[in-house]
């Protein structure tokens, strides 16, 4: 056989092929080399493209998807929407208390249970029936959100799809945070790590994330708003581009955060100051009405955060109210400000008789006032001049309501909510617990006060709201504004974070007194553990500050 022949068996000498035959080997061997070269080249041009990319772009846009990759992928692993071997367990939840029902409905969400329930089932319902009827609601950013992934048509949906959706948008705000501080300094994407220590390193706030609550929504925002403030505080008033994208985050973060539920106003009354105080400065050179306009984007922002969420806190205050202004206004008068101001004081002005001091510290489903003297009339049938003959008596004793503050923080310092199962169904058979008495729910003050009582370490908080509002206003003296200018502007964040978790605390404690108070203050202790982690960042920053180049 020749050095041409192929054997396949026998040997076949090339020479003697008919010439078609030799035509298409030809041919075929001819496509196989153009093909490589062609790949070559496409690879050679790939190669050429990439390089050719700047690297003020290039570094900027890797740092920014590797950022937000790998929050979603934390995300994922924390609360288990997806495991690896050795890391993540299995799936994790909040369970629904009743409230939940306020936003599934608006989707027209059934849960897919035996009994067609999801309040106090003991596991965390995931999957529900679409195509029932949605309730009118008002509008809300967590309806928003949950109608992007609820299909219109009848079927089954799990509640998995609306965890990635917001562990995605937490992503994104990460990623593009990171993105924008890495034009800067690549190292100070780091700086977007801070917001999520807390939910990476333990479940207590990111298992809410495969929940129907409202709270996930004002989480995720809360993120979001952080991140635009953390990208302030590495930029310079003259880094316009990168401002502008830090007083999208805050306004977007703002608005969706005032938005998820009244007790959240906060976040946007927080995220409109910051943003009208956010410095975007031009270049020396423009002046006139170009300059002026871009002085003029912080309190732009800040205007249209505000009109964007007047109409929807308006409803759902509104709606709120319509709902449950009477077990609001009870709650109020019966769980905190009777304890803390003092029955003989409130039952009178309320119009309550004297025997109704008795019920002092129930909470409303304790007996749905049944059985209070006088309750229906006094309370029941006008609880708006109820609930503001109630904050008129704490305006008039200040100590009482700082009492009631000063539990609502100490409350903070537990987040786990263990009375919120965190295992799906599936797990466990579904059971009905709704007559459980929980203390830190607060059903009843005694109880409450007394799980604070035995929790160590409930000056933390306090302590903490003290030491970063003090340090943040200090930053305003003019000597502490010529330092360091990223330790400046991580006190004023750490501060920022400390002053949002004190509001809604505040609120919390304002609107519905003590009871549920772990649940209401829940977002307020993630606020406080970011704001301990930024004031920490700040000191490394200040410790570190003559080996790095000041931007």
């Amino acid at each position: 056989m020749t050095s041409e022949s192929v054997s396949y068996g026998r040997s076949i000498d090339l020479t003697t092929l008919p010439a078609r035959g030799r035509r298409g080997t030809e041919l075929r061997d001819r496509a196989g080399r153009s093909l490589r070269h062609g790949l070559r080249t496409a690879s050679g041009d790939l190669r050429d493209a990439v390089l050719a990319v700047p690297r003020a772009v290039a570094i900027p846009v890797a740092v920014g998807l590797s950022a937000a990759l790998a929050t979603v992928l934390g995300l994922a692993l924390r609360i288990g929407l997806v495991t690896l071997p050795g890391l993540g367990g299995g799936l994790i939840g909040a369970g629904d208390n009743g409230d939940a029902f306020r936003l599934f409905c608006t989707a027209g969400l059934t849960p897919d249970t035996p009994s067609r329930f999801s309040l106090w089932r003991g596991v965390v319902v995931t999957s529900f029936t679409t195509g029932a009827e949605p309730c009118t609601a008002a509008p809300s950013s967590s309806s928003f959100l949950l109608g992007l992934v609820v299909p219109g048509d009848a079927g089954v949906w799990s509640l998995t799809s609306y965890a990635w959706l917001l562990a995605g948008i937490a992503a994104l705000a990460v990623g593009i945070g990171a993105a924008t501080l890495a034009t800067v300094r690549p190292w100070r994407a780091a700086l977007v790590v801070l917001p999520l220590v807390g939910l990476l390193a333990v479940s207590w706030w990111s298992r809410f994330l495969v929940s129907l609550y409202a709270e996930p929504t004002a989480l995720v925002a809360v993120a979001v708003l952080l991140v635009g403030l953390l990208v302030v505080a590495g930029t310079r008033p003259d880094h316009r581009v990168q401002r502008l994208v830090a007083l999208a985050l805050v306004g977007l973060g703002g608005l969706a955060g005032a938005t998820a539920k009244p007790g959240f106003v906060p976040i946007g009354l927080v995220a409109a100051a910051a943003a009208a105080v956010i410095v975007v400065r031009s270049r020396r050179r423009e002046g006139g009405l170009r300059g002026r306009v871009w002085r003029l984007a912080g309190p732009l922002v800040a205007v249209a955060l505000l009109a964007g969420a007047a109409h929807p806190v308006s409803a759902a205050v509104e709606g709120q109210d319509r709902s449950y202004a009477a077990v609001n206004a009870h709650n109020l008068l019966f769980t905190a400000v009777m304890p803390e101001v003092g029955p003989d004081v409130v039952v009178p002005a309320v119009g309550l008789p004297q025997s109704a001091a008795a019920h002092s510290g129930e909470g409303f489903y304790v007996a749905g006032g049944l059985g209070i003297p006088g309750w229906a009339t006094a309370v029941g049938d006008r609880p708006d001049e109820a609930r503001s003959v109630a904050r008129s008596l704490l305006l008039a004793h200040p100590d009482a309501f700082a009492t009631m503050v000063g539990r609502g923080l100490t409350a903070t310092m537990r987040p786990q909510l263990t009375y919120l199962p965190s295992e799906p169904r599936g797990t466990a058979p579904e059971h009905f617990e709704g007559r459980t008495v929980y203390p830190e729910a607060g059903p009843q003050t005694t109880l409450l006060v007394g799980w604070l009582d035995e929790i160590a370490l409930g000056w933390l908080p306090l302590a903490l709201v003290v030491a970063a509002l003090g340090a943040a206003a200090a930053t305003l003296l003019p000597r502490a504004r010529r330092g360091d200018p990223l330790v400046v502007g991580l006190v004023r964040v750490a501060g920022g974070a400390a002053l949002l978790g004190l509001g809604i605390v505040t609120l919390a404690v304002a609107g519905d007194g003590y009871y549920e108070l772990s649940k209401h203050v829940w977002l307020g202790s993630y606020l406080f553990l970011t704001a301990g982690v930024t004031g920490l960042a700040a000191v490394v920053a200040g410790a570190t500050a003559r080996f790095r180049r000041r931007v």
